[in-house]
């Protein structure tokens, strides 16, 4: 008999008891369900839907400033560490110095900021 690690039956078992016990409760209604289908069958014709929305085709819709600035500084947060990070992993090691890849993270981190920033307020939210 071959040797095998002493918790792999048992993860098995374990496995194969889930993978047949899920069909047999997924039927199984839970509290909140049960709550929300009574909820329905009583209240049902006083349920009505909003209108939907109406969207602008033609024009983009103006973003405020108040979102730019926001777009901006999370771009540039996320912008200075990934700068760093690259510039860092491109200087790479410099051969028994006590600071492999510092110079290549701050040239790196102030560079993605500003480029974060630029890219964030033009693009995010």
């Amino acid at each position: 008999m071959p040797r095998t690690h002493p918790g792999v039956f048992s993860r098995a078992t374990l496995i194969a008891l889930v993978l047949t016990l899920a069909p047999v409760t997924a039927w199984a209604e839970g509290p909140i369900a049960r709550a929300a289908r009574t909820f329905v069958a009583k209240n049902g014709p006083q349920l009505t839907r909003l209108p939907a929305q109406r969207t602008q085709t033609g024009a983009p819709r103006r973003r405020g400033p108040g979102r730019i600035v926001a777009g901006a500084a999370v771009g540039a947060t996320a912008g200075f560490f990934a700068g760093g990070y690259l510039g860092a992993w491109i200087d790479g090691d410099c051969g028994g110095c006590d600071d492999p890849g510092l110079k290549g993270a701050l040239i790196g981190a102030p560079v993605g900021a500003v480029v974060g920033g630029i890219l964030g307020g033009k693009f995010l939210f």
